[in-house]
C-alpha cells in the first residue's frame, strides 16, 4: 500500500473521530435525562464515595448492584470538587469521563472492519460515529452505554484469527468487564466467549485467566464498596426475578423489541439494517448469533426497556455498515466497475448510512423523544445558587431530576408527597417550616406564602420554582432520604 495512501485513511480516520467527538459535544446535555438511573444510580453514588454524603435509592439499600460505576465516577467527581468547589465541575467532568469511556465502541467497529479491510473499517467507524442513537447513548449514563463498547472491543479481539494469546486473554477480561458493567449482558458475552473456546483449545488456559481477572476486579470492587462479593447477583436475581420487582415497572409481551425497533429505525430501514447484516459475511457470524441471543433473552423477561438491547443494536449496525459496503462492492465486481472499489465506494456508502440516519431520527422523534426533563435540574440548580434558599422542596413527581450531586453547593432537599402536585392535598405545614425553596408545576395548595421567581418549559408542563422569605428548620419525615425509604424506592 502506498504511503500517500495510508496517510489519506489515517487523516479520514481521525477526521470521523473528531466528527464524532463533535456530534457528541454538540448533543451533551448533563441534565437531561432518559432514566432516573443516570442521576441517582451512578452520578450519586459517585459523589456519595466522594463527600460521604447522599442519598441512597432502594437498589443501594438491598445491594442489587455493584459499584463499579461509582467508582469509575468518582475520580471526575473528585478532581471537579478540586478544581471547581461550588461549581457544576464535578457534574460535568463526571459527564464527559463516561462519554470518552464510551468513545469505546469507535475502537470496536473500526478493529471489527479491519478483519476484512481498511474500507470496511472506514465504513463501520463512520457508521458508529453519525448514527445518532450512537451519539444519544454516548450521552446517557447508563450501563449499557459503557458495557456495549466494551463487549464489542472484546469481540473484535476474539474474531481476529490473527490474535495472539495474551490479546486474547485481555478480550476474556473485557468481556467479564462488561458482565460487571450490566449483568445482563452476560448471555451476549457467554455466547462468544464458549465460540472462542471451541474454535481453539489451545487459547483456553489465556481465556481464563483473562476472565479471572475480571472476576478478581469484580472481588475488589466490591470489598470496597463493603459488600460481599457478588452478592449483588444473587441479590438481583432473588428481587426482580423471585420477588417480580422488575416488573412493577411494567411488562410487555415478548415480540416488544422487534417493535421497538420498527419504531426506532422505520420498516424500510429496518430491513435494509437486517439484510445488510446478514451479508457481513461468516467471519461474523458469532457476533451477530450473539446479539440475537441477548435480543431473545431479555424477551423472555416481563420488564423490557429499548436499552436492555443496545449492546444488540450496536452491533447490528456495526455489521450492517460492514455489510453493506460488501454488497455494494460485489455489485460493482459484478458490472465491471473497479475503478469505483475504494474511496468511491466508501463514500457512497457513508453518505447513504448519514442519510439513513436522518431519516431514522425522523422517524423515531430524536434526542427530545428518549431524554428530557433537564430543566427541572436547572432550576434546582438556580435554587442553590441563591444564598437565601437553606431547603428546597421538591414535589414528588420531580425527585428524580433532584439529587445532591447536581447542587452547586449543599442544600437539604425534602419531597412533597404525592397529592401535593395534582393539588389533591396542600402542602405539609412542616416542609411549609422547613423549606423556603418549592420546585412544582403550580403554586401547591397552602403555600401562599411562597412567590414565584423562574419557570422554565419542560415537553408538557411549566415548572417553577417558588420561594418564601424567611429560614428553614429540620424535617426528619420529608427529608429525601426518609421519604424514599417510606415510599420503598
Amino acid at each position: 500500500m502506498k504511503i500517500k495512501e495510508v496517510s489519506q485513511q489515517r487523516v479520514a480516520v481521525w477526521l470521523v473521530a473528531a466528527a464524532a467527538i463533535l456530534l457528541r459535544l454538540f448533543a451533551y446535555a448533563p441534565f437531561d435525562l432518559s432514566h432516573a438511573d443516570e442521576l441517582m444510580q451512578y452520578l450519586e453514588q459517585a459523589n456519595r464515595l466522594v463527600t460521604g454524603t447522599g442519598v441512597l435509592p432502594w437498589e443501594s439499600r438491598v445491594g442489587l448492584r455493584n459499584s463499579i460505576i461509582p467508582q469509575i465516577l468518582a475520580l471526575p467527581v473528585w478532581l471537579g470538587h478540586v478544581i471547581g468547589p461550588g461549581t457544576l465541575t464535578p457534574v460535568h467532568l463526571a459527564r464527559l469521563t463516561f462519554m470518552a469511556l464510551t468513545l469505546s465502541s469507535l475502537l470496536a467497529a473500526w478493529r471489527l472492519g479491519t478483519l476484512l479491510s481498511w474500507r470496511h473499517a472506514f465504513v463501520a467507524i463512520f457508521v458508529t460515529a453519525i448514527w445518532w442513537e450512537s451519539i444519544l447513548f454516548s450521552n446517557l449514563l447508563l450501563s449499557e452505554s459503557l458495557a456495549s463498547g466494551v463487549l464489542l472491543l472484546a469481540s473484535a479481539t476474539l474474531l481476529d484469527r490473527q490474535a495472539d494469546r495474551q490479546r486474547a486473554a485481555a478480550a476474556a477480561f473485557l468481556l467479564g468487564c462488561s458482565a460487571l458493567l450490566r449483568l445482563q449482558y452476560a448471555p451476549f458475552a457467554a455466547v462468544l466467549f464458549a465460540w472462542t473456546l471451541a474454535r481453539d483449545r489451545s487459547r483456553w488456559p489465556y481465556l481464563f485467566g483473562g476472565g479471572l481477572l475480571s472476576v478478581g476486579l469484580g472481588v475488589v470492587s466490591d470489598l470496597c464498596a463493603g459488600m460481599v462479593p457478588y452478592s449483588w447477583v444473587i441479590v438481583n436475581f432473588q428481587k426482580n426475578i423471585g420477588d417480580g420487582i422488575a416488573a412493577r415497572f411494567g411488562t410487555s409481551p415478548a415480540w416488544q423489541y422487534l417493535y421497538d425497533y420498527y419504531l426506532h429505525f422505520g420498516p424500510g430501514a429496518l430491513l435494509f439494517v437486517v439484510i445488510a447484516a446478514l451479508a457481513s459475511g461468516a467471519r461474523y457470524r458469532p457476533l451477530l448469533v450473539a446479539a440475537a441471543v441477548n435480543v431473545a433473552v431479555h424477551s423472555l423477561i416481563l420488564h423490557k426497556e429499548y436499552r436492555f438491547v443496545w449492546a444488540s443494536t450496536l452491533a447490528l449496525l456495526v455489521l450492517a455498515a460492514i455489510g453493506s459496503l460488501r454488497i455494494i462492492e460485489h455489485l460493482l465486481e459484478e458490472r465491471g466497475k473497479i475503478e469505483w472499489l475504494g474511496w468511491r465506494s466508501v463514500l457512497a456508502v457513508a453518505l447513504g448510512w448519514a442519510l439513513l440516519s436522518i431519516t431514522s431520527y425522523n422517524a423515531s422523534g430524536g434526542y427530545k423523544a428518549y431524554r428530557g426533563g433537564g430543566e427541572l435540574s436547572r432550576l434546582a440548580v438556580s435554587a442553590a445558587e441563591r444564598p437565601e434558599v437553606c431547603r428546597l422542596a421538591v414535589v414528588e413527581a420531580y425527585y428524580s431530576y433532584v439529587v445532591p450531586s447536581i447542587l452547586p453547593r449543599k442544600v437539604p432537599i425534602s419531597i412533597a408527597p404525592k397529592g401535593v402536585y395534582e393539588l389533591n392535598r396542600p402542602l405539609p405545614i412542616a416542609l411549609r417550616i422547613s423549606a423556603n425553596a418549592l420546585l412544582a408545576e403550580r403554586r401547591p395548595i397552602g403555600a401562599e406564602a411562597y412567590r414565584q421567581v423562574s419557570c422554565l418549559k419542560l415537553s408538557a408542563e411549566t415548572a417553577c420554582l417558588y420561594i418564601r422569605p424567611g429560614g428553614c428548620g429540620p424535617d426528619t419525615t420529608y427529608d429525601f432520604q426518609a421519604s424514599l425509604i417510606r415510599a420503598g424506592v
